[in-house]
């Protein structure tokens, strides 16, 4: 085989590694986490205050898993005035299994959230709430095995 053909060789298999990684860059998905995300960012100060509020009161994670399913305690000193409770379910690999929950707390402080909702994996979980007016929020991040 002469230097002709090998180099024949050499440019044909480039050019098919070329077209091989444009295919799998166009299969690519950059979701962001959120939609509107930088108007959020602009608010984000409120995020900070209020997750202070709450730092102030407890620093035990408020969310985790148990055989019953995803368990929220709440301090039980905010379920008096409880208000506008939600958890933002949010996974980085696939936006489609997002999950927002309304949260409304028993007497104790507990709120159950059944296994089936949820996929296996991980997830960030956005813990927003008012209690007698003051906002209170965290973000944790949440494994889920199934």
């Amino acid at each position: 085989m002469n230097w002709g053909h090998k180099l024949t060789i050499v440019i044909a298999a480039f050019i098919i590694i070329m077209l091989g990684m444009v295919y799998i860059a166009f299969r690519q998905t950059n979701e962001m986490m959120d939609e509107g995300y930088y108007a959020k960012e602009l608010k984000y100060q409120s995020y900070i205050d209020a997750s202070k509020n709450l730092n102030s009161i407890t620093t035990e994670t408020l969310i985790s898993q148990q055989a019953e399913g995803i368990v929220v305690r709440i301090p039980e000193s905010l379920i008096e005035g409880f208000a506008n409770g939600k958890i933002e379910f949010l996974r980085n690999d696939n936006e489609k299994k997002d999950l927002l929950v309304n949260v409304t707390p028993d007497a104790a402080g507990i709120f159950i959230i059944d296994h089936s909702k949820f996929s296996s994996g991980k997830y960030i979980a956005r813990i927003q709430w008012e209690s007698k007016g003051k906002p209170y929020y965290r973000e944790e991040t949440l494994i889920v095995n199934k």
